[in-house]
């Protein structure tokens, strides 16, 4: 059953929602794609570049990734006032209901309210994850035709532009 995209919001991850990240499931060959929610959020706290992102179901925490405004950007686009969306993941449990598309098309309204001078939203998706760069496509990113290497091979480079 597909969620309605209403149900679906994005807020920056508080204290409320660790306990739900710490939970979070992934099948083991998406690890080889993304990280865990916690990992990635630990190092968030580190740099105030980046954004930790809750993606929610009514009051449920069903998905997190990161923005990131630091140096890593630069690796993507030469695009000055870009971020990059990083750590991408859906639990496994709500994984298949349309979740990642209707979270990717809060994408745009979230940014403009908490980093309203960014122009473009860039992403690295690996070669062999081409389920993962449909929904991204589907969402309104645009394959730039560039790729750079992963850490688990190649990846396409994509944008989200403003």
């Amino acid at each position: 059953m597909n969620v309605t995209e209403k149900k679906i919001t994005l807020t920056k991850v508080a204290c409320h929602h660790l306990t739900s990240l710490k939970q979070f499931t992934l099948h083991e060959h998406q690890l080889a794609f993304t990280s865990m929610p916690m990992p990635a959020y630990q190092k968030s706290m580190r740099d105030p570049n980046r954004i930790p992102v809750a993606i929610m179901e009514g009051v449920r925490t069903v998905g997190f990734f990161v923005l990131d405004q630091g140096d890593d950007v630069f690796s993507y686009t030469t695009r000055p006032n870009a971020i990059l969306l990083r750590a991408y993941s859906i639990n496994l449990p709500d994984q298949g209901r349309g979740i990642a598309k209707a979270s990717l098309r809060q994408l745009k309204p979230f940014v403009e309210k908490h980093r309203p001078d960014c122009r473009e939203v860039v992403l690295g998706v690996n070669k062999n994850n081409p389920s993962a760069k449909k929904v991204y496509i589907q969402a309104g990113f645009i394959d730039t035709g560039k790729q750079k290497m992963g850490r688990s091979g190649p990846q396409a480079i994509l944008k989200f532009l403003m």
